[in-house]
């Protein structure tokens, strides 16, 4: 037992709930469901891994109450049908001594006659959370209608119930419909159901009534509010929050749990998604209008949350993406393994992903994250001797799996440090997560037993010597470099040498490049104190981040004042200026001490052509396959490792 952790693991009741320890899992999207709403074995899967990894409390994401607001892939529990999927899934979470509840979420847009309609409590566009987006406004239900989505709700608590489920969480928060009902940025109502805060909260209230009847006295029901939200013009205060709080408890409530929305920018307006802690708060304010637990959220870690729980800031933990990185996180904190946490990175893809690209959960460093059965590690049918080049994302991975599957592997790295540009990745601000991240991975790699020859350049001559069954590339790309007169007459520096510190800069700086990779050096150099100028062909810099890391570091930016030229190509470069043209013509930009070329890389191939026809099995992966991210490179050597 970690000592150190000892509230984290102490055991707590949730109204008539008995959990295990304190550690919640909160509910977070997968996409893993069927269509029509229908628990998959992707999502028991999913689930199952983290009640296996010692998690006390998981609540199921966000499902429809209803089938006409149930969407893609969301879960949902609008119908009798639906029951024996939910059946199956409790009884994989119960396996493991861990309790499952669920969280019913309407998201504000349900299906009329075959066309996704925008419902609201009040006809206004309120962009700020994403209501009448289309630039219409959205649907004001009636009071009739509302009453028919109380009783969605009722029902879905019912067949939770009778699904073995433990317990139902109602969705108040973020930007929902229970929640835009508690909002004064969305509900301007002047009916029974808007104006005061205690109208406002009528159809929460009403919600939890129904359920409460339905389910009866003994089954845990509580909530998730927004219990305050930044950057929303007339949104909930926390002072609104204390004055309703109190209500939904006697409503039926027997738990509260406090989270926060953010809209605009999340660097200056809403301290939501980064600092461990932040809305900690919140939770705070919360306690001391009731008597119910209180369950806290915010990227909240171990210490912060065995913290927050000696303070009496709150009586639960909620850890979410971290448990996603790592679904054994708990089992493997009170077993004293903290060297085998993989430790989350903060990079946001979880939450930003695309669905059209990434169908389900994903997570940068768990490429076994909504994929547990698929992607399971298993001993190989025939030992190996495998040759790895390279020690990036990629190139890690793939030793590191197929050392834990039972082959022989040997790994060359031409530096005499492992790790590859995840050194680089975690130099630009807000990005240092990257770092324990990569001495965990080298820490794990190292543990199964691969041998590592640093300072090596692997050539067929090395190669040829092993005998190896297999070799897999990983060395990663080369910069590209764009052909602009004048260019190879200036002392051009890559931006990886000089996020590195290998390459000195001066204090007037052109960067060539706006993607992530330029705009995060420009924000690294404004840090600095140097002046930058980003130059980008396209309309939108940073067009290849996900919405809220976009939005944070082009906030940075602003504030730093770096200029941003979209839509603006360099034409030529100068001893002491660059020329570049636009749809506003032709200038120059001086003085130019610096320019950094961040245009993008190239895979590095070489190595894989010269070994092609000589070893039995040759892989290249990663950016030496193709430049990505580091999701990419670590999916692909998890997954070459698994084909051995």
């Amino acid at each position: 037992m970690n000592k150190a952790y000892s509230k984290m693991f102490e055991p707590f009741k949730l109204g008539r709930m008995q959990l295990k320890n304190r550690i919640v899992l909160p509910p977070m999207g997968t996409g893993l469901g069927e269509p029509g709403g229908f628990v998959s074995q992707r999502t028991i899967d999913y689930y199952e891994a983290r009640a296996q990894g010692g998690t006390g409390l998981i609540i199921v994401e966000g499902s429809a109450p209803g089938v006409k607001c149930n969407f893609g892939n969301q879960l949902c529990l609008g119908t009798d049908r639906h029951i024996e999927g939910w059946k199956k899934l409790a009884e994989a979470v119960h396996k493991h001594d861990a309790k499952i509840a669920v969280q019913l979420m309407h998201a504000g847009t349900e299906l009329w006659d075959g066309q996704p309609v925008q419902v609201s409590p009040s006809a206004v566009i309120c962009l700020h959370r994403n209501i009448g987006i289309n630039g219409k406004p959205p649907h004001e239900l009636t009071v009739d209608e509302i009453q028919e989505r109380v009783q969605w709700y009722a029902d879905a608590a019912r067949r939770a119930k009778e699904a073995g489920l433990d317990g139902v969480e109602m969705h108040g928060a973020h930007q929902y419909i229970i929640a835009s009902f508690l909002s004064s940025a969305s509900n301007v109502r002047t009916d029974k159901y808007g104006g005061t805060p205690e109208n406002k909260a009528r159809f929460a209230i009403e919600i939890l009534q129904a359920v409460r009847k339905a389910v009866g006295l003994e089954y845990p029901v509580w909530i998730r509010l927004n219990a305050a939200e930044y950057g929303v013009p007339n949104g909930v205060t926390i002072e609104e929050t204390k004055r309703i709080v109190p209500m939904l408890v006697d409503a039926g409530a027997e738990a509260i749990h406090v989270s926060a929305y953010g809209a605009g920018s999340f660097a200056t307006k809403a301290p939501i998604s980064d600092t461990p802690g932040a809305i900690l708060p919140l939770a705070v304010e919360v306690k001391k209008v009731t008597k119910v637990p209180v369950i806290a959220v915010g990227r909240l870690d171990f210490e912060t949350g065995e913290q927050a729980l000696k303070d009496g800031k709150a009586d639960l933990i909620a850890l979410g993406r971290r448990l996603l990185a790592d679904p054994e996180l708990p089992k493997k904190t009170i077993e004293n393994r903290l060297n085998d946490i993989r430790p989350c990175i903060g990079c946001m893809e979880c939450i930003d992903r695309r669905p059209n690209r990434v169908p389900g959960t994903m997570c940068t460093i768990n490429p076994a994250a909504g994929k547990e059965r698929e992607y399971r590690i298993q001993p190989a049918s025939k030992v190996k001797t495998v040759v790895v080049v390279g020690s990036g994302p990629a190139g890690l991975e793939a030793a590191r799996v197929a050392a834990l599957r039972g082959h022989k592997v040997i790994l060359f790295e031409k530096e005499q440090k492992l790790g590859g540009l995840l050194n680089v990745a975690a130099l630009p601000p807000n990005k240092s997560d990257i770092l324990p991240f990569t001495e965990s991975l080298i820490l794990q790699t190292r543990k199964t037993g691969v041998e590592i020859k640093l300072g090596t350049v692997a050539n067929w001559e090395l190669i040829k010597d092993i005998k190896p069954d297999v070799v897999v590339i990983a060395i990663g790309g080369s910069p590209v470099i764009p052909q602009i007169p004048g260019l190879d007459t200036r002392n051009a520096l890559f931006a990886q040498d000089v996020l590195s510190g290998k390459a000195k800069v001066g204090q007037n700086v052109v960067i060539l490049g706006g993607g992530q990779v330029g705009c995060e050096t420009g924000y690294y150099l404004a840090n600095m104190g140097k002046k930058a100028i980003i130059i980008e062909i396209l309309p939108r810099m940073a067009g290849d981040m996900g919405m809220m890391t976009r939005r944070r570091l082009m906030d940075g930016l602003r504030g730093k004042q770096v200029a941003l030229l979209t839509e603006t190509k360099c034409e030529e470069v100068k001893t002491d200026s660059v020329i570049v043209s636009s749809s506003e013509g032709r200038k120059t930009i001086r003085p130019v001490d610096t320019i950094v070329i961040a245009v993008g890389y190239k895979a590095n191939d070489d190595l894989y052509k010269a070994l092609e026809g000589k070893v039995l099995e040759l892989y290249r992966i990663g950016d030496s396959s193709q430049p990505r991210g580091i999701r990419e490179a670590m999916t692909e050597g998890y997954r070459t490792a698994l084909s051995l």
